[in-house]
């Protein structure tokens, strides 16, 4: 296992690791040359460093590590510090309480039936 996930509760690992494999896969093309995992009151912060200032990240690559877990991601952004570039994900841990600021209804039908 690795080290930086000793310190991640057992139950909160599923996630961790989801995000974890989701920065990955973003990887190949976005050169990401290290990752940290803190753990902070409440939270578990993800964060992929990159070298390279000049590289962009899409709207949708940032909703795809959102939507690994919608209750549990608290915020995913984009910071630059000292000359470098990195993802950053905040993971709320099991005892931090969900935060639910929309309901989005997607689809919403009334059965009927027709009468020929």
């Amino acid at each position: 296992m690795d080290p930086c996930l000793e310190r991640v509760h057992e139950e909160d690992r599923p996630i961790v690791r989801n995000v974890v494999a989701a920065i990955e896969v973003l990887k190949r093309g976005k050169l990401f040359t290290s990752w940290t995992c803190q753990v902070v009151k409440g939270h578990y912060i993800v964060e992929a460093h990159v070298d390279d200032v000049d590289c962009e990240f899409s709207a949708r690559e940032l909703e795809l590590l959102y939507d690994i877990s919608p209750l549990r991601i608290a915020n995913v952004s984009i910071n630059q510090q000292g000359g470098k570039l990195s993802l950053r994900v905040r993971i709320s841990d099991k005892n931090e309480p969900l935060m639910l600021t929309e309901v989005q209804v997607v689809h919403v039908r009334k059965r009927s039936r027709w009468m020929l």
